[in-house]
């Protein structure tokens, strides 16, 4: 009968050894590892709470100083004299309360600009100035020759550098005029655009003390928009009537008439010469 050594410990085989020393290096190197990355996040916390604080604290000091200025939004000629008026304000304490004096007279020497905004790098030091243009979609001409624009949202304003790329139509303003012409007109003017076929006017006039509004087309015929409201959905109706006139549905030169168009009226006749 063969016997059996039960105190003998059984020898590993090779292969399992190589694995048993790789697993007991590869535990060992993980905790060093996740030791190593808690180090480094601590010590980046650290800094980055540290430079907040500090930011915060030179802010709420005053002693917060630009080194460079940036400008956003503007280009060319604009653009440098946004930087000159900005640039006083570097290697001196610049507050909130000096960003908002400082944005208050922007907008009173670039009264084309819409949005300006004056913000603090606290951590780039970097003044940063943004502006964005106003969008005219009409323009007229004072008595002294003088020209202001319109933009959208109805607001009358001067544009001493205008985009000579941008093609604004002449609009014709009579009586007193406000600051802002409100919406109804600039609907009119952008539905004019839009139904450029139908009303490709010579000229659009708005009287601002009796709140009427008249338009010339090319051909003589005039349309007459009485009170000026509702100006989008009688643009569209006077362009339908101009679409069928220019078939030879109607004579020319003609007038239409929109006075009583709330009770759904639109009265054409012919044009007096």
């Amino acid at each position: 009968m063969k016997k059996y050594d039960y105190s003998r410990v059984p020898a590993m085989p090779a292969g399992r050894k190589k694995k048993f020393r790789k697993k007991a290096s590869f535990s060992f190197l993980k905790p060093l590892s996740f030791f190593i990355v808690f180090i480094l996040l601590c010590f980046a916390a650290y800094v980055g709470v540290s430079r907040a604080y500090d930011a915060f604290s030179s802010s709420r000091a005053g002693k917060w100083t630009p080194k460079t200025i940036q400008i956003h939004g503007a280009e060319g000629a604009l653009a440098k004299e946004l930087k000159a008026d900005a640039e006083p304000k570097l290697n001196v304490p610049f507050s909130l309360k000096d960003a908002a004096s400082l944005r208050k007279s922007l907008k009173q020497k670039y009264p084309q600009l819409g949005d300006i905004s004056v913000r603090r790098g606290l951590f780039s030091g970097a003044l940063k100035v943004s502006v964005k243009r106003r969008q005219p979609v009409a323009k007229f001409v004072l008595p002294g020759g003088a020209v202001r624009y319109i933009d959208e949202a109805g607001n009358v304003y001067p544009d001493p550098t205008p985009d000579p790329q941008r093609s604004v139509p002449f609009v014709e303003l009579e009586g007193n005029i406000p600051e802002n012409l409100g919406g109804e007109f600039v609907d009119l003017v952008q539905s004019a655009l839009k139904l450029k076929a139908q009303l490709d006017f010579a000229f659009l006039r708005f009287n601002t003390d009796a709140d009427t509004v008249r338009m010339h087309l090319p051909d003589g015929c005039v349309i007459l928009f009485g009170p000026a409201k509702n100006l989008r959905q009688k643009a569209r109706r006077a362009a339908q009537i101009e679409e069928s006139a220019a078939k030879g549905a109607y004579p020319h030169p003609h007038e239409l008439d929109f006075t009583y168009f709330d009770d759904g009226k639109v009265f054409l006749r012919q044009a007096a010469h």
